[in-house]
Protein backbone atom coordinates (compact mmCIF):
# COMPACT_ATOMS: atom_id res chain seq x y z
CA UNK A 1 0.00 0.00 0.00
CA UNK A 2 1.39 3.38 -0.90
CA UNK A 3 2.18 5.52 1.76
CA UNK A 4 0.12 8.35 -0.04
CA UNK A 5 -3.25 8.99 -1.24
CA UNK A 6 -4.50 8.05 -4.23
CA UNK A 7 -7.40 9.31 -6.35
CA UNK A 8 -9.08 6.59 -4.88
CA UNK A 9 -7.70 5.23 -1.67
CA UNK A 10 -6.58 6.49 1.27
CA UNK A 11 -2.63 6.11 1.93
CA UNK A 12 -1.21 4.11 4.64
CA UNK A 13 -0.16 7.52 6.73
CA UNK A 14 -3.85 8.70 6.50
CA UNK A 15 -4.92 5.61 7.65
CA UNK A 16 -2.37 4.86 10.48
CA UNK A 17 -3.26 8.45 11.60
CA UNK A 18 -6.82 7.78 11.50
CA UNK A 19 -6.84 4.26 13.70
CA UNK A 20 -4.59 5.78 15.97
CA UNK A 21 -6.82 8.28 16.62
CA UNK A 22 -9.60 6.22 17.09
CA UNK A 23 -7.84 3.49 19.02
CA UNK A 24 -6.58 6.63 21.79
CA UNK A 25 -9.82 7.86 22.20
CA UNK A 26 -11.70 4.14 22.49
CA UNK A 27 -8.56 4.05 25.18
CA UNK A 28 -8.66 7.11 26.75
CA UNK A 29 -12.52 7.18 27.22
CA UNK A 30 -13.11 4.57 29.72
CA UNK A 31 -10.03 5.59 31.97
CA UNK A 32 -11.51 8.94 32.52
CA UNK A 33 -15.31 7.96 32.69
CA UNK A 34 -14.28 5.46 35.04
CA UNK A 35 -11.35 7.03 37.31
CA UNK A 36 -13.19 6.03 40.27
CA UNK A 37 -13.12 2.35 39.64
CA UNK A 38 -9.25 2.63 40.85
CA UNK A 39 -7.92 2.23 43.91
CA UNK A 40 -6.86 5.47 45.15
CA UNK A 41 -2.79 5.96 44.96
CA UNK A 42 -0.69 4.77 42.71
CA UNK A 43 -2.98 2.43 40.62
CA UNK A 44 -5.91 5.33 39.68
CA UNK A 45 -2.58 7.74 39.64
CA UNK A 46 -1.36 5.23 36.71
CA UNK A 47 -4.52 5.70 34.89
CA UNK A 48 -4.50 8.84 35.03
CA UNK A 49 -1.52 9.02 33.90
CA UNK A 50 -1.98 6.86 30.88
CA UNK A 51 -5.67 9.30 29.92
CA UNK A 52 -3.26 12.04 30.26
CA UNK A 53 -0.96 10.65 27.91
CA UNK A 54 -3.32 9.14 25.29
CA UNK A 55 -4.84 13.14 24.94
CA UNK A 56 -1.56 14.37 24.34
CA UNK A 57 -1.44 11.84 21.43
CA UNK A 58 -4.79 12.63 20.44
CA UNK A 59 -3.51 16.52 19.84
CA UNK A 60 -0.24 15.58 18.57
CA UNK A 61 -2.21 12.99 16.04
CA UNK A 62 -4.58 15.35 15.63
CA UNK A 63 -1.57 18.40 14.55
CA UNK A 64 0.35 15.49 12.33
CA UNK A 65 -3.42 14.51 10.57
CA UNK A 66 -3.71 18.11 9.60
CA UNK A 67 -0.17 18.78 8.22
CA UNK A 68 -0.39 15.29 6.37
CA UNK A 69 -3.95 16.54 4.79
CA UNK A 70 -2.06 19.69 3.70
CA UNK A 71 0.69 18.02 1.82
CA UNK A 72 -1.85 15.07 0.74
CA UNK A 73 -5.30 15.99 0.22
CA UNK A 74 -7.48 12.96 0.81
CA UNK A 75 -9.47 11.28 -2.48
CA UNK A 76 -12.63 12.68 -2.78
CA UNK A 77 -15.69 11.95 -1.41
CA UNK A 78 -17.82 8.71 -3.11
CA UNK A 79 -20.53 10.15 -4.30
CA UNK A 80 -23.92 9.06 -3.44
CA UNK A 81 -26.07 10.17 -6.08
CA UNK A 82 -29.70 9.16 -4.67
CA UNK A 83 -29.03 11.33 -1.06
CA UNK A 84 -26.39 14.28 -3.03
CA UNK A 85 -26.21 16.97 -1.94
CA UNK A 86 -27.08 16.29 1.73
CA UNK A 87 -25.11 13.11 3.03
CA UNK A 88 -22.21 15.63 1.36
CA UNK A 89 -23.50 17.96 3.74
CA UNK A 90 -23.69 15.81 6.66
CA UNK A 91 -20.52 13.81 6.35
CA UNK A 92 -18.70 17.64 5.77
CA UNK A 93 -20.43 18.99 9.51
CA UNK A 94 -19.87 15.64 11.07
CA UNK A 95 -16.22 15.54 10.42
CA UNK A 96 -15.60 19.18 11.02
CA UNK A 97 -17.60 18.17 14.62
CA UNK A 98 -15.05 15.28 15.13
CA UNK A 99 -12.26 17.50 14.46
CA UNK A 100 -13.05 19.95 16.98
CA UNK A 101 -14.15 17.75 19.73
CA UNK A 102 -10.94 16.23 18.98
CA UNK A 103 -8.94 18.63 19.71
CA UNK A 104 -11.16 21.00 22.41
CA UNK A 105 -11.52 17.81 24.51
CA UNK A 106 -7.93 17.17 25.30
CA UNK A 107 -7.36 20.90 25.58
CA UNK A 108 -10.06 21.15 28.06
CA UNK A 109 -8.09 18.36 29.83
CA UNK A 110 -4.80 20.32 29.66
CA UNK A 111 -6.88 23.22 31.45
CA UNK A 112 -8.39 21.25 33.66
CA UNK A 113 -5.28 19.56 35.17
CA UNK A 114 -3.88 23.10 34.91
CA UNK A 115 -6.44 24.11 36.83
CA UNK A 116 -5.96 22.20 39.70
CA UNK A 117 -2.87 23.60 40.23
CA UNK A 118 -0.65 20.55 38.79
CA UNK A 119 1.90 20.26 36.13
CA UNK A 120 1.01 18.45 32.85
CA UNK A 121 3.60 15.26 32.53
CA UNK A 122 4.40 14.61 28.65
CA UNK A 123 5.12 11.25 28.99
CA UNK A 124 6.97 11.07 31.91
CA UNK A 125 9.64 12.78 30.04
CA UNK A 126 9.35 16.44 31.84
CA UNK A 127 6.46 18.42 33.18
CA UNK A 128 4.87 21.79 31.88
CA UNK A 129 4.11 23.51 35.36
CA UNK A 130 0.76 24.70 36.13
CA UNK A 131 0.21 28.64 35.37
CA UNK A 132 -2.03 28.98 37.83
CA UNK A 133 -2.49 27.89 41.38
CA UNK A 134 -5.61 25.79 42.41
CA UNK A 135 -9.43 27.19 41.84
CA UNK A 136 -11.54 24.47 42.89
CA UNK A 137 -14.40 26.15 41.54
CA UNK A 138 -12.79 26.34 38.02
CA UNK A 139 -11.64 22.89 38.10
CA UNK A 140 -14.85 21.44 38.56
CA UNK A 141 -16.20 23.81 35.69
CA UNK A 142 -13.82 22.41 33.69
CA UNK A 143 -14.11 18.66 34.33
CA UNK A 144 -17.85 19.53 33.62
CA UNK A 145 -17.09 21.05 29.69
CA UNK A 146 -14.07 17.99 30.06
CA UNK A 147 -16.75 15.27 30.40
CA UNK A 148 -19.05 16.59 28.13
CA UNK A 149 -16.81 16.94 25.19
CA UNK A 150 -15.45 13.45 25.54
CA UNK A 151 -18.94 11.98 26.04
CA UNK A 152 -19.79 14.48 22.50
CA UNK A 153 -17.47 12.78 21.11
CA UNK A 154 -17.73 9.57 21.65
CA UNK A 155 -21.36 9.62 20.29
CA UNK A 156 -19.88 11.54 17.16
CA UNK A 157 -17.83 8.93 16.70
CA UNK A 158 -20.26 6.31 17.01
CA UNK A 159 -22.32 8.57 14.36
CA UNK A 160 -19.35 8.43 11.93
CA UNK A 161 -18.98 4.83 12.87
CA UNK A 162 -22.22 4.61 11.83
CA UNK A 163 -22.20 6.39 8.82
CA UNK A 164 -19.24 3.99 6.93
CA UNK A 165 -21.06 1.25 7.94
CA UNK A 166 -24.55 2.74 6.36
CA UNK A 167 -21.79 3.13 3.42
CA UNK A 168 -20.98 -0.15 2.97
CA UNK A 169 -23.68 -2.27 4.13
CA UNK A 170 -26.52 0.45 2.11
CA UNK A 171 -25.18 1.78 -0.26
CA UNK A 172 -22.39 -0.66 -1.13
CA UNK A 173 -19.81 2.00 -1.84
CA UNK A 174 -15.83 1.69 -0.68
CA UNK A 175 -16.09 4.55 1.70
CA UNK A 176 -15.42 2.28 4.51
CA UNK A 177 -12.99 -0.50 2.56
CA UNK A 178 -10.86 2.63 1.37
CA UNK A 179 -9.96 3.24 4.72
CA UNK A 180 -9.75 -0.46 6.18
CA UNK A 181 -5.76 -1.61 6.33
CA UNK A 182 -5.47 -3.69 3.46
CA UNK A 183 -8.75 -3.14 1.32
CA UNK A 184 -8.31 0.03 -0.21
Amino acid sequence: MALRNSRQDYGSVARVAHWATALFVLLAWPLGQFREVFTRGAPRDAGLSVHMALGLGVIILFVLRLVWRALDPPPPAIQADRFEPWLGYAATAGHLLLYALLIATPILGIVMQFSRGQALPVFGLFDIPSPWTMDRAFFREMLGLHELAANTLGVVALGHAAAALFHHWALRDRTLARMLPGLG
